[in-house]
């Protein structure tokens, strides 16, 4: 009797380790390119510890689930873009108090990000419950985010209510369906055992090249997967905390921004051609203060504010909808210190000139914009608006 009980405790022992080392190898589930004025700038995968098509389930999930981001742009990406990229896309996903709250954090994250990512940069988002998210670069853990409500932010921004790419966003939502020949391209990019050295000097220690784990138990296969034969990970010392700023009371209303222009369904549409993207006019912004708490939330309040009202001066075209046509678009949008427009571009086209071409319309009717508060330093100031048109079914 003694030794069935002593088999059984043993049995259930084994399992739930079982389970602790199934919970450490999140699964693919999915993958996409992200492009911008029709030029890929990388190519994304996301993990999860249950596969789902559904967003909310997996921004609002406590399971380990991990990003690798693989950078594809020839030209690669100056890492004040990348990260500003985010922290846009939190902006319009997250509301008032959250982006309050985790404005220390997001400070952070931009900090982490020296000089300019290189075309096959891998970079690894990991979040593990009770421990936060680890942020590395071709195996160099940067720092450590010790909160979990981060890691849905950052993923809010791709798969959220307003994700800055739509067809982005539906690609890391195909439960593990994920096309082949995508997959083994995402694999083959590799970064150089120098390129991991130049990203090791971004954290200011002295460091060793090294077998050593990645910044967690799945990372270290996703190391092999996109780095196989080629970089060893590197250890180094944690980045500083930054230190908790006192904030001034910001009162700001939870984020009410318009649903995307809808009508009812029409008959198949006819296509028509696609709009030509802008060519870009702005040089990117390579250098410029560091962000604090006060300005990036200036920032993220003032981007809100100006995508909710474009948003709600958007039309739906009416020969568009007489030919079933929707699609999305995001433009760039540059405005001066007084809020009028210097330059738009479209980022993403759809396939139909007219939404294209309303797009651009929507933003001009939106003009002048609110002047730039002072905690917003520059001369100018760049952000996006997605948008989106959806025929009802």
């Amino acid at each position: 009797m003694r030794f069935n009980h002593l088999f059984r405790v043993l049995v259930s022992v084994s399992l739930l380790m079982l389970c602790q080392l199934t919970r450490a190898e999140p699964m693919l589930n999915g993958i996409g390119v992200h492009q911008e004025l029709g030029q890929e700038v990388f190519i994304g995968a996301l993990y999860s510890e249950s596969l789902s098509n559904d967003a909310d389930t997996l921004i609002n999930t406590t399971q380990p689930m991990r990003m690798e981001l693989k950078i594809a742009a020839p030209d690669g990406l100056t890492t004040r873009r990348f990260s500003r990229m985010w922290i846009e896309g939190m902006a319009v996903n997250s509301k008032a108090d959250v982006l309050t709250a985790q404005a220390d954090n997001m400070v952070k994250f931009d900090g982490l990000f020296k000089g300019r990512f290189l075309k096959g940069d891998f970079i690894i988002f990991a979040n593990s419950p009770g421990k936060g998210v680890d942020i590395s670069v071709n195996g160099v853990l940067l720092g450590n985010i010790k909160d979990n409500v981060f890691f849905s932010m950052l993923l809010s921004t791709w798969i959220g209510k307003i994700p800055l790419s739509s067809d982005y966003r539906d690609s890391l939502l195909k439960v593990g369906d994920v096309n082949a020949a995508l997959r083994s391209r995402f694999s083959a990019i590799t970064p150089t055992s120098t390129r991991t050295a130049e990203v090791a000097a971004w954290t200011g220690a002295q460091v060793e090249v090294a077998t050593a784990e990645t910044t967690s138990s799945k990372a270290a296969t996703a190391a092999k997967v996109g780095a196989a034969g080629a970089v060893a990970a590197v250890a180094v010392a944690e980045k500083a905390e930054v230190p908790k700023l006192d904030l001034p009371a910001i009162e700001k209303p939870a984020l009410d921004i318009p649903a995307p222009v809808t009508q009812a369904a029409k008959p198949a549409p006819a296509i028509v051609a696609a709009a030509e993207p802008v060519t870009d006019e702005a040089d990117e912004e390579e250098e410029g203060p560091a962000l604090t708490a006060q300005s990036l939330l200036a920032r993220q309040f003032y981007v809100s504010d100006a995508i909710k009202k474009i948003r709600s001066r958007t039309k739906y075209p009416q020969r568009a909808q007489d030919r079933g046509q929707a699609g999305n678009v995001r433009v760039a949008i540059i405005i001066d210190r007084q809020g009028s427009i210097l330059s738009t571009e479209i980022l993403e086209n759809s396939k139909f000139d007219l939404l294209n071409k309303e797009a651009i319309e929507a933003v001009k009717r939106s003009a002048p914009f609110p002047e730039l508060p002072p905690e917003m330093a520059g001369s100018r100031f760049e952000f996006s608006v997605p948008m989106r048109w959806s025929l009802g079914e």
